[in-house]
């Protein structure tokens, strides 16, 4: 027994450190040669917990908008060292101390044989009682590493009802929130049930924002505009430029729900946003989401640069191109249309005091989405280039993250 405890704080000790949740929403966790400073020897056992992959006997995850796999308990052993880490957790846990949150949900999608039974412990501290949006949110943690589990999923989802069941202004702000902490952190390409529970809660937030947050009486962090003889969405969207407000003719369409932008009607009342439109890049996820405001409105699975190649930084949107030519790494220069041009029908170029050549466009290889795959620049699907492309203003800014969970 004390060569096995041994055994697992050696092995924490040599290979795993990590880094915990900041106000800045972006973290890092990384494997190391020595204990990241301040890390307790429990920390240290539940990281080795955390690491372990599938082992028999542990339970199956049901799909990601079913009910939680039962646990299935097994025998193996349990060492005093874990029992006594676990304790530690769950107090933690009970004063809602979010890093201790983080890490239970961590620990819940392990299913390794070892922990199958304090699965079920952990996991049952986990509840959050009542349907107080905040509360249960908060139950949720600071990353999305409840999304690796079927239990978290299935508290997600109730997270989720709860926020869309209230008023369209509480309910966007609520549904926000959530997706928002749902690209918090890892996602991978074959983590498909994650993906899919993102999909299904985005899909139904959408109702609300179409609803909501694109209705032309709804001002607020925006300005009414009535329209006059000779008005276009384009002039419109000149006329507000001049006066530093960052908005296009296809940002007056969809956020307005004008579908036919030669069908204005004089007299007709628009709504011109002035709170900041921002996209925001969660590498870690593949997530990119795009607020108006403080509100979602957009969400799009993308791919990014090759070796981590995209920067953590601030960019802005400085120039948007309909066929674009591609300039290659090696020098040449392909037209649009060329088979060996990747960029697709529009590129949307990035400016940067120090980093050159970055922005989003399209893709002829769909399969290199949620991949890190380009040089840099991000890869979007054809039809989601394309709303990006009309709606998203030159002078945005394009935040890059790479927030983590604990996996």
């Amino acid at each position: 027994m004390r060569q096995f405890i041994l055994g697992l704080i050696v092995a924490a000790l040599a290979w795993w450190g990590y880094g915990k949740w900041n106000g800045d929403a972006e973290g890092a966790v990384e494997a190391s040669q020595r204990p990241a400073p301040g890390v307790s020897a429990a920390d240290r056992v539940l990281d080795d917990m955390m690491l372990a992959g599938p082992g028999p006997g542990a339970a199956p995850a049901a799909s990601s908008t079913g009910a939680a796999a039962p646990v299935v308990p097994v025998s193996a052993p349990v060492d005093d060292a874990t029992l006594a880490a676990i304790d530690s957790l769950l107090t933690r846990v009970a004063a809602r101390d979010a890093e201790a949150i983080g890490k239970a949900w961590s620990i819940v999608s392990a299913r390794s044989a070892a922990d199958a039974v304090l699965r079920r412990r952990v996991h049952e501290r986990l509840a959050t009682p009542g349907d107080d949006f905040a509360a249960m949110l908060a139950g949720l943690g600071p990353h999305n590493a409840f999304l690796h589990s079927a239990e978290g999923r299935a508290a997600a989802q109730k997270v989720l009802d709860v926020a869309l069941a209230q008023a369209d202004p509480e309910a966007a702000a609520a549904g926000t929130a959530l997706l928002t902490l749902c690209l918090r952190g890892r996602i991978d390409k074959g983590d498909t049930d994650a993906r899919a529970f993102v999909d299904q809660a985005y899909q139904r937030y959408r109702v609300v924002a179409d609803r909501w947050v694109c209705d032309p009486a709804n001002v607020t962090g925006a300005r009414s505009y009535t329209v006059v003889r000779g008005d276009s969405l384009a002039r419109i969207a000149q006329n507000f430029r001049k006066q530093g407000i960052k908005v296009e003719d296809g940002t007056l369409a969809i956020l307005n729900r004008i579908h036919n932008v030669n069908a204005l009607q004089v007299n007709q009342r628009i709504k011109v946003p002035v709170a900041p439109i921002v996209a925001v890049l969660e590498k870690r996820s593949f997530g990119l989401a795009v607020y108006v405001g403080d509100h979602l409105l957009r969400l799009y699975w993308v791919g990014h640069g090759a070796n981590d190649h995209t920067p953590v930084t601030e960019f802005s949107v400085v120039e948007k191109q309909a066929k674009p030519q591609w300039t290659a790494p090696d020098g040449n220069v392909y037209p649009y249309g060329h088979p060996q041009n990747i960029l697709g029908e529009y590129f949307i170029k990035f400016r940067h005091d120090t980093y050159t050549g970055f922005g989003a466009h399209g893709t002829p290889m769909p399969e290199t989405i949620c991949t890190q795959s380009s040089a840099g620049c991000i890869r979007m699907l054809k039809d989601d280039i394309a709303e990006l492309y009309r709606f998203l203003p030159r002078g945005a800014a394009v935040v890059v993250r790479a927030t983590e969970s604990i996996r």
